[in-house]
């Protein structure tokens, strides 16, 4: 095999035992149920000061308060849906598999040699390069996710360099 990724049309199927099976998921602070949480306590908070600037006769403020609860819930559907964009790597004898999903549930296959596979840390994620390109995982990882992912990432590298020893 080059010393090169190649994009595949679908998941390969690995013969042998996987060294790594990892997915890698943007992380969401706020739950579901919190978010609805969230939302009541805004609407809550904004119904009572459209009251008030109703009842002294500043009838578009209540209005601008709507738009307000409206642009909240916007952002954050847009954040959830961003959420699920995925990646997974997987590992076995003779190859590394990368699959990125986008946030519309698109995967996009990119396969490796191992052999031919170097970890390394450069700006965010972890970069997986060979002798031609490089591929950026974990971009949305924090620091200390990143070095946890990059060392475990090198490791089933060696192992499937290794035959499995």
């Amino acid at each position: 095999m080059q010393p090169r990724w190649e994009r595949t049309p679908d998941a390969p199927f690995f013969d042998g035992p996987l060294y790594m099976d990892a997915v890698l998921r943007p992380h969401r602070s706020l739950s579901a149920k919190a978010f609805r949480a969230m939302l009541i306590a805004v609407i809550a908070i904004n119904l009572i000061g459209a009251t008030i600037f109703i009842a002294n006769g500043a009838y578009p403020v209540a209005g601008f308060l709507g738009l307000d609860v409206l642009a909240l819930y916007l952002a954050f559907r847009w954040n959830y849906r961003a959420a699920q964009a995925a990646e997974y790597v997987r590992i076995g004898p003779g190859r590394v598999h990368v699959a990125a999903v986008d946030k519309k549930g698109v995967a996009t296959h990119w396969q490796l040699n191992p052999v031919w596979a170097k970890v390394t840390r450069d700006g965010p994620g972890v970069l997986i390069r060979d002798s031609e390109g490089q591929m950026r995982l974990g971009a949305f990882l924090s620091p200390k996710e990143c070095e946890s992912f990059a060392v475990a990432l090198d490791a089933a590298l060696h192992r499937a360099r290794r035959g499995g020893v």
